[in-house]
């Protein structure tokens, strides 16, 4: 197992890598930055053909780390087993690339499996949302594994069960080799969950941290959060397969008793019912699924669970059953039967109690404007889009008067001092009520267009094509459907060119406050590069809907011209006789300034101070005379290109856009680029000097310009509306029946 015997006192960590590449000096930095005196840092690259060991050797550079490069990709069991059998020290953790340690957390966790000499010793994490540098307890941790404790005895610890990974432990060495535990080479994904029962049925000592030591980062293109695929389905059932499976021949050898083997079935059913999304392949019968099917009824066989499972304490701590959930509430009984269902291979059944308990979206009757057109303009991100958004405020009553109206209801106006100078997001109120439901917003939108005599209505926000929320489709369905009907739809948008069009997203979610601004490019890039470069996967949901192409004009092409307004109204059959006003120019932010608020991001939680600190930084001129230049270097700018041009060019190229991009190469190529290396004095003390100003207050609620007006009436005067209280209600009833 080990080359040799354990060095005492020596913490071997083991990080496996694949293309973390943005996030592995951080990993690093926070196990190194620990102050333990004895430590082995063990690097196992995974992807050979992708990374060589030059690309490792630089991003390792300085952490005095060990690298190990596999042959070919063998998966994430097989690298753990690479290091677990390089390790040298007398305990052993685990480190995905793009997680870390809390400041001194790895420290207090070997330091108490030192004082415990525990087999394994088990440490909460935190959960990290996607994009955001801020988390929370995992819940499994925080119900199950937050009190301090040391339990001897063969599986004396019910607990363990619950134990989510393996990479929340440290294990000792010789424990590891005594009982020949490794990770199970043929499970290249999910493979934690069967180390950890191996793991935890052989353990004589199990201690508890009580406490979360290291980050889970949850990431848009992570194995836990990417679309499964018949080979992933057949992983996840693998898995399940060898969990039951052990855990019964440890039941039926007497080491553990009965209830374990009850926990773990229900485990099975509850990953099953929530987990997976098996469920609709089996019930439509898809061919490659058939043995799948045989193997789950195989796996559930004919053990059962009666309602006493509820009243294991194990159980009641971690169960969803009768929980309000993605998947709908499932209730005791509904769970029964699923089992019951699942089993016999009844699974459109199945399928149909999962339909039926789903949460139901709520479709609004449809609101019809028959002899009315639509304009949607999709704004992207540094696209001119606050720019023509202001035009459209300066020029709503111009527009009406030419038959255009521009809905005051959800229009935010100037954003003033809480955000940055200039900010404008046009119709963002009416995204607001897509995602609270606020059918109020709705009601009055659709009050103010049927009571317009203008033919043309126009709806503007920023970011209206959600392009990196994960249900995005959903969400331009939903918006779509509350827009309702018109006798025509045109989607509009400004698009420039790929490379700087990431870039200044980028820029915009650092310095407007956006949950994902602790980011830095490199990792935003590793999860959205594919989100933001793909223009046909970008806007073919809303050409599905409306059966009509997407309207494109080069934003680039109309900046260099000075012709962004007249360019959007030819772009939406808007009239051309409006001229431009004096909008504020809103340009993106130095990149020394971005870096900087970059870190106010990641160490100030509140998002309202946040806000109001980059509106107050913003207002301060940058001169500090250093020239603005990419946060990437031109190669990582032509990998862009080249990727819009595989997924991409052809379809803008239809729809109107077609940038030169040979011209765009040629430029990059000789580009004069340096890296960002220091901030200057003065931005930093700028940065300071508004801290000051802001950090002390209070959060206190900040109201929109304009959110949701009364329309007026057929008569055109305003009514007002008095909702009484339920109770108001009843006594004015009955004072009537009187």
């Amino acid at each position: 197992m080990l080359s040799g015997a354990p060095t005492s006192g020596l913490l071997s960590i083991v990080v496996t890598f694949f293309d973390e590449t943005p996030f592995l000096r951080t990993a690093l930095r926070s196990i190194r930055n620990q102050g333990i005196a004895q430590l082995e840092l063990i690097v196992v690259n995974d992807n050979p053909e992708n990374f060589t060991p030059e690309d490792l050797s630089d991003l390792t550079d300085g952490f005095d780390a060990r690298v190990i490069h596999h042959i070919e990709n063998k998966g994430l069991s097989a690298a753990r087993n690479t290091g677990i059998d390089a390790a040298n020290g007398d305990l052993i953790g685990f480190l995905d690339a793009d997680d870390y340690y809390t400041v001194g957390g790895l420290n207090r966790h070997a330091t108490y499996a030192r004082e415990t000499e525990a087999d394994i010793t088990h440490a909460g994490c935190y959960m990290g949302r996607t994009g955001s540098a801020h988390g929370v307890p995992l819940m499994r941790d925080e119900k199950l594994h937050m009190r301090q404790r040391v339990v001897s005895g063969r599986m004396a610890a019910d607990e363990a069960q619950f134990i989510v990974s393996s990479w929340s432990s440290l294990y000792r060495a010789d424990f590891l080799a005594r009982n020949d535990l490794w990770f199970d080479v043929a499970q290249r994904k999910f493979e934690d969950r069967l180390f950890v029962l191996n793991t935890i049925t052989q353990a004589q000592k199990v201690a508890f941290l009580g406490a979360p030591v290291r980050v889970w980062r949850q990431r848009a293109n992570s194995i836990s959060s990417t679309v499964t695929t018949p080979d992933t389905h057949l992983l996840q059932v693998q898995l399940l397969e060898k969990c039951l499976s052990h855990i019964k021949a440890e039941t039926k050898a007497h080491a553990l008793p009965q209830r374990y083997e009850k926990r773990e079935l229900f485990n099975c059913v509850s990953r099953l019912i929530w987990d997976m999304d098996i469920l609709p392949r089996l019930a439509a019968k898809d061919p490659a699924y058939d043995d799948m099917g045989q193997r789950i009824q195989t796996l559930l066989g004919n053990a059962s669970f009666g309602h006493q499972i509820f009243s294991d304490p194990m159980v009641a701590a971690t169960s969803r059953v009768g929980m309000r959930t993605k998947k709908g509430k499932i209730t005791r009984a509904d769970f029964f039967e699923l089992h019951k269902l699942w089993r016999e291979g009844q699974f459109t059944q199945a399928h149909d109690i999962m339909q039926a308990r789903a949460p139901i979206a709520q479709v609004p009757k449809a609101v019809s404007h028959k002899a009315k057109r639509l304009v949607l303009h999709i704004g992207l991100h540094k696209t001119g889009t606050t720019f023509v958004q202001h035009h459209l405020y300066h020029h709503r009553t111009a527009l009406l008067r030419k038959g255009v109206l521009v809905p005051q209801t959800g229009f935010d106006g100037d954003k003033g001092i809480d955000g940055r100078p200039g900010a404008m997001s046009g119709h963002q109120g009416l995204l607001r009520a897509l995602r609270s439901d606020d059918d109020g917003v709705w009601t009055a939108l659709h009050q103010e267009i049927a009571l317009s005599p203008a033919r043309t209505v126009l709806i503007s926000a920023e970011n209206m094509g959600f392009p990196t929320q994960a249900n995005r489709e959903e969400m331009i369905t939903a918006l779509m459907a509350r827009l309702g009907g018109y006798a025509s739809v045109d989607v509009i948008a400004f698009v420039r060119r790929p490379d700087t069009y990431v870039e200044a997203f980028y820029r915009e979610w650092v310095t407007s406050a956006h949950p994902s601004g602790a980011r830095s490019i490199d990792e935003v890039l590793v999860d959205h590069t594919g989100h933001l470069t793909d223009l046909d996967a970008m806007f073919r949901p809303f050409e599905n809907i409306t059966g009509q192409p997407v309207l494109l004009a080069d934003f680039d092409a109309l900046r260099a011209e000075d012709a962004l307004w007249s360019g959007f109204c030819a772009l939406g059959g808007l009239p051309t006789d409006l001229g431009p006003v004096a909008a504020p120019r809103y340009a993106s932010a130095h990149r020394e300034d971005v870096a900087l608020m970059q870190m106010i991001n990641m160490v100030q939680p509140s998002a309202k101070k946040r806000a109001r600190l980059m509106g107050a930084f913003f207002a301060t001129p940058n001169d500090s005379g250093t020239r603005d230049q990419s946060l990437l270097p031109p190669a990582r700018r032509q990998a862009l290109l080249a990727r819009y041009a595989e997924s991409s060019a052809e379809f803008a190229t239809a729809r109107g856009y077609n940038p030169d991009l040979d011209a765009a190469h040629a430029a990059l190529a000789a580009e004069d680029w340096t890296a960002l290396d220091h901030i200057p004095l003065s931005r930093l003390q700028a940065t300071l000097d508004v801290g000051a100003q802001v950090m002390g207050e209070t959060d206190t609620p900040q109201a929109h310009a304009i959110a949701r007006p009364k329309p007026p009436t057929a008569t055109g005067r305003y009514e007002v509306k008095i909702k009484l209280r339920p109770w108001a209600v009843k006594l004015i009833e009955r004072v009537r029946r009187r």
